[in-house]
């Protein structure tokens, strides 16, 4: 599961030169070079990103009129069926890579809605609930990760506007992740983005779906961060500085001491064992949202905020 990443470079210009300057490398020798076509609100809106979560608006690079285009999205995809007991509907946030093509609800999009969401590093973490340790996984050689995942045009319930929404494929960890959790993000080659975003002659879905998997060993750097990631209200640089792993995690509460019982008049039989508690697994992932000290925020049910 991938629910927390980053896309820290400095302004816009630098994100599209890297971008194509990664993508023009990748297609050396193999086919016509193709520019990015930029939406002018992806522009307006960026600004460096250190811990980007579910309804985050953010610049994905997709197919369109036969080039390739960076246009702004909302990450997660609407559920189709929303909670019984109201407050809008649950975001997936995430598509396993290998079942993505068959499920009803990600199909459509499989098939014709491919795209790519750019970004420089993303967290998981380990340790007890209510002490996770934060890990960034990020390019060993620096510069991009280039995510593969789906989008899906979705109407805006307030205004009727449609808005567009996107989701992470994931596959099982490769050697890098797999010490701090089973599932990393698809990870694609500057040289496989055409053939993802169904350009030229990648339209191909059985082609497509090949690329679905683990990024080779050595593709990732890890490095423990500071555990105020844990909150999506914190989004600045100093979430990305090395710390020691022995620091990483908040300290949980220790548990009260039990008062003293009063001595019983008889001896009471003893009790059976109480079962061992189960060891707490070795990875996992933060909460969509999880927020200290404050109430888990509405996830909105159409367009957010472009910040």
């Amino acid at each position: 599961m991938c629910a927390r990443f980053t896309l820290a470079v400095p302004d816009f210009a630098t994100l599209a030169a890297m971008l194509e300057a990664s993508l023009r490398a990748g297609r050396a020798g193999s086919g016509p070079a193709r520019s990015i076509a930029v939406d002018p609100d992806v522009a307006a809106m960026f600004r460096p990103r250190f811990n980007i979560a579910p309804a985050t608006v953010h610049p994905v690079l997709r197919a369109r009129d036969g080039q390739r285009a960076l246009v702004a999205a909302t990450w997660g995809f609407l559920a189709r069926s929303w909670p019984a007991r109201g407050g809008g509907p649950s975001l997936l946030a995430n598509a396993r890579a290998e079942s993505a093509r068959a499920k009803p609800t990600f199909r459509d999009a499989f098939a014709a809605r491919r795209c790519v969401v750019p970004a420089d590093g993303f967290y998981e973490w380990t340790g007890p609930k209510g002490a996770r340790r934060p890990t960034w996984f990020h390019p060993a050689g620096g510069g991009l990760l280039r995510l593969a995942g789906l989008y899906q045009p979705a109407k805006d319930l307030d205004t009727g506007e449609l808005d567009l929404r996107f989701t992470l494929l994931t596959t099982e960890a490769n050697a890098d992740v797999a010490p701090v959790h089973d599932r990393m993000p698809v990870l694609l080659d500057p040289a496989d983005v055409d053939l993802w975003l169904g350009l030229g002659d990648g339209a191909d879905a059985d082609r497509a779906e090949a690329l679905l998997r683990p990024a080779p060993r050595g593709a990732l750097a890890a490095r423990a961060v500071s555990p105020r990631v844990n909150s999506v209200a914190h989004d600045d640089p100093a979430l990305l500085q090395e710390i020691a792993a022995e620091t990483a995690a908040p300290k949980a509460a220790a548990p009260k001491a039990a008062a003293p019982k009063a001595a019983a008049p008889k001896a009471a039989a003893p009790k059976a064992a109480a079962p061992k508690a189960a060891a707490p697994k070795a990875g996992g992932t933060l909460p969509l949202f999880d927020l200290e000290g404050g109430a888990r925020p509405t996830v909105p049910s159409g367009r957010t905020s472009r910040r």
